[in-house]
């Protein structure tokens, strides 16, 4: 078995935790449906690993000795089948007897797999992701297709090329790019290739940066796929870098930078859109310099833009929860825009919701699907009678249909504010699936 982390995996192995004084153990490494942890054993409540558990909550150290050293935040596991690091941890869960034996869990948000040393990963120098959608977004891929018809035969071939990496620039203090790339897999049983046709998004630093940092500029490009098409749209970690990680040889030679395999603990990759939606925003509208004014706009309004995006991923919840949700995040854009504009934050802090929409809707005009002063009324209406007991609730229905539309004003907003036509927004919005209402159900 090669050194893998899939879901229902479980391997037995050594635990090191990079603390000199703690005893040896073998620990269970387990990567399920719930995430990536180690089971610890313990046989008194006086063993470190114990007091990692129980310090707290009712179970401390019976003789008097030096503080208990906390739960590490990372670790490395190692077996007969390679080594594995476990970054960003935290214990939850236990089960011990009264002055006996235990076990506990130590969660990880993310393995580092074939490391071996105490490498502070949770700091890459390099982060690669795969976000879905984006490869066809950009218009590329690195395989050829090619078909010919015959007497009575067909015949096809994929051919695999070259294509150059997109080279976005600076961000944040980070080197940007989109890298295009091919993979064949054969399956287990070799019966079987599976040819992948991929797109990474690559952030590089010259000094290490903290993982979500790097994390933040690969979903801000999710981001904008999520608010070009309204579709769920997955970011996943595949691959870091450390510097003081190099390729070495067995002289211990240097042989290059090592991009190291990233599991991460959720893995929810969204599924494929089967049918074909129009993006609003178009890269060859954007080209490098879009993506880069996004990123910039993406700072600015983050307090706008992330409650919008964010729900999407609200599924199953009520109508009430997503205009809740998504009705600070209008507030905010229409107070960002007014301090955009000049006026002092006194003023625009006392503007009442009606003008921060108001002030929305002077950019995005007439180009909704749908009446802008309408909308602006009766979301105001609707979003008062949520806060406030006094005031008549909205029909559930109702409030949907003022989601869908909030969402839409910000989707315009967004391709506008990034240079796409008045009339091509305006036109991809007519025939955007998300201009047909809700409709009740009797």
């Amino acid at each position: 078995m090669p050194n893998e982390l899939k879901v229902g995996t479980r391997r037995v192995g050594d635990f090191i935790d990079f603390y000199p004084d703690t005893p040896e153990v073998k620990v269970t490494l387990e990567r399920s449906e719930r995430g990536i942890n180690v089971t610890l054993p313990w046989s008194d409540p006086e063993s470190p690993y114990a007091q990692w558990f129980t310090a707290g909550r009712g179970r401390e150290q019976i003789s008097a000795g030096p503080e208990p050293l906390p739960a590490p935040r990372r670790v490395l596991f190692y077996d007969s089948h390679g080594s594995v690091l476990l970054i960003r941890c935290w214990p939850r869960g236990f089960h011990s007897n009264m002055m006996g034996p235990g076990t506990g869990r130590l969660w990880a948000r993310a393995a580092i797999m074939g490391v071996r040393e105490n490498l502070e990963f949770e700091r890459p120098h390099g982060m690669q992701t795969e976000i879905s959608g984006l490869r066809a977004w950009l218009g590329i891929t690195s395989w050829q297709e090619t078909a010919s018809w015959g007497t009575g035969t067909y015949s096809a071939s994929l051919t695999s090329q070259s294509v150059s990496t997109i080279e976005v620039g600076e961000v944040n203090g980070m080197r940007l790019s989109f890298q295009p790339s091919w993979q064949l897999v054969p399956e287990e049983d070799h019966d079987r290739r599976v040819v992948l046709d991929l797109l990474r998004i690559v952030t590089r630093s010259a000094e290490p940066l903290d993982w979500d940092r790097h994390l933040d500029v690969h979903r801000a490009i999710r981001d904008l796929l999520v608010l070009s098409r309204w579709h769920e749209e997955s970011c996943v970690v595949v691959f870091a870098l450390r510097s003081d990680d190099p390729i070495r040889t067995i002289d211990n030679k240097e042989h290059g930078e090592q991009w190291r395999a990233v599991i991460v603990a959720k893995e929810d990759r969204a599924s494929f859109l089967s049918r074909h939606r129009q993006h609003l925003v178009q890269y060859d509208e954007l080209q490098v310099h879009g993506i880069a004014r996004w990123l910039r706009i993406r700072d600015e309004f983050a307090r706008a833009l992330d409650p919008v995006v964010s729900s999407i991923e609200l599924r199953g919840t009520t109508a009430n929860t997503l205009l809740a949700h998504t009705g600070p995040g209008l507030e905010a854009l229409g107070y960002l825009l007014m301090l955009r504009d000049g006026a002092s934050e006194k003023s625009a802090t006392r503007a009442n919701l009606r003008s921060r929409f108001d002030r929305i809707l002077k950019d995005v005009g007439d180009v909704l699907p749908f009446e802008g002063s309408t909308w602006a009324n009766e979301t105001v209406a609707a979003y008062n009678g949520l806060k406030h007991a006094n005031r008549a609730e909205p029909a559930a229905v109702d409030v949907l249909n003022l989601w869908r539309e909030s969402v839409m004003v910000v989707r315009a907003w967004v391709a506008l504010e990034l240079g796409v036509p008045f009339n091509e927004v305006k036109e991809r919005l007519a025939a955007d699936p998300q201009r047909n209402g809700y409709i009740k159900v009797e």
